[in-house]
């Protein structure tokens, strides 16, 4: 019997009744070079789009160096003290900052017995700066941290210079 019917062939064969391959293999290979053309397109506008972000910011924890008022590539988070000023504020032994404190002349307006910063309570041979604007008392290496990163007290907020310049700035 003949395989057509009312004289149609099938698709998949040819006037002698052997299959056609020569179609499928064009449509696979064209397949696969239409695929790696737009991965490569993809590829390439990836490429081109990441080459003309700037580059990620760099975080500063200290002030900027940098002349260049137009360099937006470092954020300064903090604007704190430097050793300088630091040293200018007075410390004490904590064991006569509390007998002064009995005494009647009252150095630490907090009246705590503990270092707000690291929740401590101070010792008598502990070694405490005070800052002179508001009259707190921190542990010398706690507030040292804190200043050198906000050039305010921990405790109330307040600037450690209200009503003066620091030194070396007048």
């Amino acid at each position: 019997m003949n395989a057509t019917v009312d004289g149609v062939e099938p698709p998949h064969t040819n006037n002698n009744g052997k299959l056609h391959g020569g179609d499928a293999y064009i449509f696979i290979i064209g397949f696969f070079c239409i695929t790696v053309l737009l991965l490569s397109l993809t590829y390439a506008s990836y490429v081109c789009k990441r080459s003309r972000l700037p580059p990620p910011p760099t975080i500063s924890f200290g002030t900027i160096t940098s002349d260049d008022p137009h360099n937006h590539h470092l954020i300064s988070l903090s604007h704190g003290l430097d050793d300088n000023v630091l040293v200018t504020f007075p410390t004490f032994l904590y064991s006569d900052v509390k007998m002064t404190h009995k005494g009647g002349t009252a150095t630490d307006s907090s009246g705590a017995s503990g270092c707000s910063i690291c929740l401590a309570d101070y010792k008598p041979a502990d070694v405490v700066r005070l800052l002179p604007e508001c009259g707190h008392l921190f542990h010398v290496k706690c507030v040292d941290t804190w200043l050198k990163a906000h050039p305010t007290c921990p405790m109330c907020r307040n600037s450690v210079f209200a009503g003066r310049m620091p030194p070396g700035n007048n």
